[in-house]
């Protein structure tokens, strides 16, 4: 198995661990104060990397400002989505990333699909169109609003793997992880001074959930960067492995939240894994 299929699958994993730990995080503190601490929290774990960083061709930046413009919009919609759905149905919703990366990895970046990636493509259509039908544990559809949230959350952050992929060819990936966690702890920062957002530093102070989201977004993007940048892998293909981490928000939706209907969740996922599989030999 190639290395950079390892480091997509270790991606996806703590994505899914990610998606539980937003979760939890909204429990206690707002959707700004998360967002604007755990994008400190990480700025803060890639410092390391600042003497590295300044030797980009500032060329650069223009664009890696654009792909972070991205991602700071979906987050808002991805934080305000969790926040308001069962977090099983969420992960099962992201899956949607699927079709918006691969059209623009075909259409954008000229990359082919093989016949396996088109049948698994299919069947991952196929688990997405029966999980919209699926209901929530009050027995009713999740708020119309939040779950376009979730899927414009799809549709931003695959514009952004897309820029990752052209970008990586440019660059390191401490040096990318470097000025995107910097211009996105400023466009938070001017977010909350422009829309004079209150931040509640004592219900942060407490939520020690914000530093895991910080730790696996810096360890999982590092190891997504390093897949970009190697020979052969393409942002079709990687897409689609990235949607191992289902698994872990459905399960975690079961176990740690006690949301129900997991069973119906865990086959269109079960579907959608196997197209996954189908798609990568």
């Amino acid at each position: 198995m190639e290395i950079w299929v390892l480091l997509v699958i270790l991606y996806g994993i703590l994505k899914g661990l990610r998606d539980l730990f937003k979760k939890k995080a909204l429990e206690k503190s707002e959707v700004m104060e998360v967002l604007f601490f755990f994008s400190l929290l990480a700025f803060l774990f890639v410092t390391p990397s600042a003497k590295e960083a300044f030797k980009l061709d500032m060329s650069y930046i223009g664009f890696i400002a654009l792909k972070t413009f991205f991602v700071f919009s979906a987050w808002i919609c991805d934080f305000r989505a969790i926040k308001k759905i069962p977090v099983s149905l969420y992960g099962v919703l992201d899956l949607s990333g699927v079709l918006f990366s691969t059209f623009m990895g075909v259409g954008l970046l000229n990359e082919s699909l093989s016949v396996n990636q088109i049948i698994g493509l299919c069947i991952v259509l196929i688990g997405l169109f029966l999980v919209n039908y699926q209901k929530n544990e009050t027995g009713e559809k999740a708020k119309p609003k939040y779950v376009i949230m979730a899927v414009l959350s799809c549709v931003l952050n695959a514009s952004s793997g897309v820029m990752d992929k052209v970008l990586m060819q440019h660059m390191e990936s401490a040096q990318l992880q470097f000025w995107f966690m910097f211009l996105m702890l400023v466009f938070y920062g001017l977010y909350i001074i422009v829309t004079r957002t209150k931040i509640s530093l004592k219900s942060v102070y407490k939520n020690y959930w914000i530093l895991l989201i910080a730790l696996t977004l810096v360890i999982g993007d590092r190891a997504l960067f390093y897949a970009n940048a190697a020979e052969g892998s393409s942002v079709s293909a990687m897409t689609l492995i990235k949607q191992s981490a289902c698994f872990i928000t459905i399960l975690g939706g079961r176990f740690i939240f006690k949301e129900e209907n997991i069973l119906k969740r865990l086959l269109c996922a079960a579907l959608i894994l196997f197209g996954i599989v189908i798609s990568v030999i």
